[in-house]
């Protein structure tokens, strides 16, 4: 261990010389490349879509993406407008106002639908008639009610455009699958491939961008509050509507977090060295190692996604550390009467392989969320890695190059003087770790089995409408409709019959029938519930009892086979196209739409797990004549929302091995010593194992910010503990006593300890002010796990030390002593 320690001090006194001899020759370089990086920033762009949070080639993924090109969106954005009469003559007026003007000024419209254009199927005498609900205006009391008759008589309508209560009625709008300039092909996905379309997928089309859809929202925004009034008062809602909450939110608090991350940065330099190189070197370092990272996400093609919204403010926490133990050391050095170029060498001579141990463990930590499938998640850990690592490389050239041309003056006795009362509490807990290590290392097993216990206990969630604050518009808009209206999240269910015209099967088209009427049964009282069905067979039904003289008791699968093809030409030739939101256009694929309110994706991963085996048990044993065995494929945003969240755990599950097994292996390599590495990691796992073990007794849940809190944490917390075994080692070598050893340890490395820790804690600490609750408890439980690191090194890690060395230091004592 001695020779790779004395080959490291030599190979950094040698850098750090060439650094210092070139350094205006450094700083340029240094500057021009991260400036070239940061003129990329202009070009970031930011993603909050639920599609975001997965990899494009991830299954699910896939499937939704060959869904939308075949049938469209399923994530509309809902208006729900609310008033004491929504059948009144003048509340329809404003309603068709409403619509009408939606209709004009929204960008990227699909469809919209309301009670003004809602579909109307009627019989009459022998003709089929299918037109909008409200083609003729009523003018009349009498026409009034009979409109009102005819909506709540209409299962249709019933929770898709008007509540049970009739308090509620609905503006369902949907917007594009495509951006504008694209040129799509919709014959690719689930219809068989001819030999002019092969090979043409979803890659001949780009789909409708975050930004667009950013626009799309803001434009209906800007009609709703038009006509927004006590008796018209309209709830705004839907994935779109939310996912662009979340991402105003997102951009305001990156701006703030920032802000106030430079500002306590700033203070907490100026407190610990009162100098103005002390404050303004390592902000200069960490700010260069986040634009530079960020300019890199740009050039990439990147996105900003929410779980990367902490990365700026993160590094510049994060990368603060190898420049304080540099200057802490540099002004040391100074003090003790070296040059200012001396100071600068020796400094990085002492702890050069110590800083670089640090970055690599805490990019180590980092990384291992670079696997995981959850997209943004990969992206903040590849990303965060980069940015320390950036850090380290200007730290090691940036900060020498500087700290040679800015002249350094020693301290004034005042400041002198507080270091020494810093010096004096440290040594306060030297003395007590050490002379009551027993006490201490009881109280830690106490609170390793309490915390063990809770941690088992934490559990898993993704809801993301209670990342809202709870009076948001936006969130109690979902809340309303979910109520109200029975659903704002759709779950898809694709039937390939294996053959065209497969859907005029009366068995197939019965047994989705019945299927849809267990499930709503089934699930009526459940927490996810099905508040609404549509599927083919529900026009079918539609069109039955309308040739039957609107008779109710004729809303059913026609008993005759042969019927059902002649009732889908009917339809056909009425002029409606609705058909084609359905079924595709062979009659070959059905798709069944289920609604349920917004929930922990938690719960709808039994949910989708279900309804998959509901209509895999009945339809993949059968095959109609000359046709292929049928298939069922459950996709819809909710199967987005229910892969995310098993996505993350799979992901925490494993970046927690990763992370631990390579800092494991980090620090027994640097320590030189496998007991003592496997010691080390005691005082790096108790504060962990604590703030999860709270998290457990809390009822506090993971998600997709407090699942990061471990990995980050342990990648952070084994900075100090590094330092700390770093310096304990080599001043243990040169005196052979435990209490020595500590106390220099202290002197050298642990006032930095102290500053970088609080830096760190506060700078989680600031997320606690972000407008989005998940952040809240992120940036509490990860500040206190740092908080607690920093005490089990000052306290748990000496103790540890005189527990497994001071029996060795004893006997090389007393065998001095006797001359042996």
């Amino acid at each position: 261990m001695s020779s790779f320690r004395h080959g490291a001090e030599t190979f950094f006194e040698s850098l750090i010389g060439r650094v210092i001899r070139y350094r205006y020759g450094v700083v340029l370089i240094v500057l021009i490349i991260a400036g070239f990086l940061a003129t990329n920033i202009r070009n970031l762009q930011f993603d909050t879509s639920n599609e975001g949070f997965l990899h494009p080639d991830d299954p699910i993924m896939e499937t939704y993406n060959q869904f939308r090109d075949l049938f469209g969106r399923d994530d509309m954005l809902i208006l729900a407008i609310h008033s004491d009469d929504v059948f009144s003559r003048e509340f329809l007026e404003k309603l068709r106002n409403l619509h009408q003007e939606l209709e004009e000024e929204l960008p990227y419209l699909n469809d919209i639908t309301s009670m003004i254009n809602a579909r109307s199927t009627r019989g009459e005498e022998d003709v089929l008639l299918v037109d909008d609900l409200l083609a003729n205006f009523p003018e009349t009391e009498k026409d009034i009610s009979t409109l009102r008759n005819r909506v709540m008589e209409n299962p249709l309508y019933r929770n898709q455009l008007i509540s049970e209560n009739a308090l509620y009625t609905t503006i369902v709008i949907e917007s594009d699958v495509y951006t504008s300039s694209a040129e799509t092909d919709l014959l690719s996905g689930f219809d068989e491939e001819s030999p002019e379309t092969e090979g043409l997928d979803r890659a001949s089309g780009k789909f409708l961008s975050d930004e667009e859809n950013s626009e799309f929202v803001s434009a209906a925004h800007e009609v709703v509050e038009k006509y927004n009034t006590e008796q018209f008062q309209i709830f705004m809602a839907g994935s779109p509507v939310v996912m662009d909450s979340i991402k105003q939110f997102m951009k305001k608090d990156v701006k703030n977090f920032m802000r106030l991350a430079v500002i306590v940065i700033g203070f907490c330099l100026f407190i610990m060295f009162r100098r103005l190189s002390g404050v303004g070197l390592p902000l200069v370092i960490v700010s260069l190692a986040v634009t530079s990272t960020i300019g890199l996400m740009a050039l990439l093609g990147v996105s900003f996604k929410l779980p990367t919204t902490i990365l700026p403010s993160f590094l510049l926490a994060v990368g603060i550390g190898a420049s304080v133990h540099v200057l802490s050391l540099t002004y040391q050095n100074l003090r003790r009467g070296m040059v200012q170029n001396q100071a600068i060498i020796a400094a990085f001579v002492h702890s050069g392989l110590a800083i670089v141990m640090t970055s690599l463990t805490t990019a180590v930590g980092l990384a291992s969320f670079a696997f995981g499938d959850v997209a943004p998640i990969a992206d903040l850990g590849i990303f965060s890695s980069i940015g320390v690592l950036f850090a380290l490389l200007y730290s090691l050239t940036f900060l020498p190059a500087l700290l040679s041309i800015v002249p350094l003056r020693d301290k004034s006795a005042a400041q002198n003087e507080s270091i020494s009362k810093m010096d004096t509490v440290l040594d306060t807990i030297a003395d007590f770790s050490i002379r009551r290590y027993r006490l201490i290392l009881c109280i830690a097993a106490i609170i390793i089995v309490v915390a063990a216990i809770g941690a088992a206990q934490v559990r898993f969630s993704h809801h993301v409408l209670k990342w809202l604050p709870e009076g948001l518009n936006e969130r109690v808009a979902t809340e309303v409709i979910d109520r109200e209206l029975k659903g704002t999240v759709i779950l898809e269910v694709i039937l390939d019959t294996g053959v065209e015209n497969g859907l005029y099967d009366r068995n197939v088209l019965l047994s989705i029938d019945k299927l849809t009427k267990e499930m709503e049964e089934d699930y009526r009282d459940k927490q996810v519930f099905i508040g609404k069905t549509i599927s083919v067979t529900t026009i079918l039904k539609e069109i039955h009892q309308a040739l039957h003289g609107n008779n109710p008791d004729y809303y059913k699968i026609p008993d005759n086979q042969k019927l059902i093809p002649q009732e889908f030409l009917l339809f056909e030739n009425s002029g409606s196209d609705d058909l084609q939101d359905v079924v595709d256009s062979r009659f070959q694929i059905a798709r069944i739409t289920l609604k349920v309110p917004w929930q922990d994706a938690l719960l709808y991963t039994s949910f989708i797990s279900d309804i998959h085996s509901r209509f895999s048990t009945e339809f993949s044993d059968r095959s109609l004549p000359d046709g292929e065995p049928m298939t069922i494929t459950v996709t819809g945003i909710m199967s987005i929302f229910g892969r995310i969240i098993t996505a993350a755990i799979f992901s925490a599950a494993q970046s927690y091995v990763v992370a631990l097994l390579i800092i494991t292996i980090l620090m027994i390599v640097l320590i030189g010593n496998w007991k003592l590495g496997f010691i080390s990691m005691i005082p790096n796992l108790t504060p962990i194992l604590s703030v999860v073990g709270f998290m457990g007794w809390a009822s506090i849940q993971f998600d997709m910010f407090t699942m990061l809190i471990a990995p980050i944490a342990i990648g952070l917390a084994v900075d100090d503990t590094i330092h700390f075994m770093y310096n304990f080692r080599k001043y243990f070598e040169e005196t052979g006593d435990v209490s020595d050893a500590v106390h220099h340890t202290l002197h050298t490395a642990g006032r930095a300890m102290l500053t970088t820790s609080i830096v760190l804690s506060i700078g989680f600490f600031i997320f606690m002010l972000a407008s989005m609750n998940n952040l809240f408890y992120f940036g509490l439980l990860t500040g206190i796990a740092i908080l607690l690191a920093l005490a089990a090194d000052l306290i748990l890690a000496p103790a540890l030390m005189e527990f497994a060395m001071g029996n060795k230091a004893k006997r090389v004592n007393e065998n001095l002593g006797t001359g042996d």
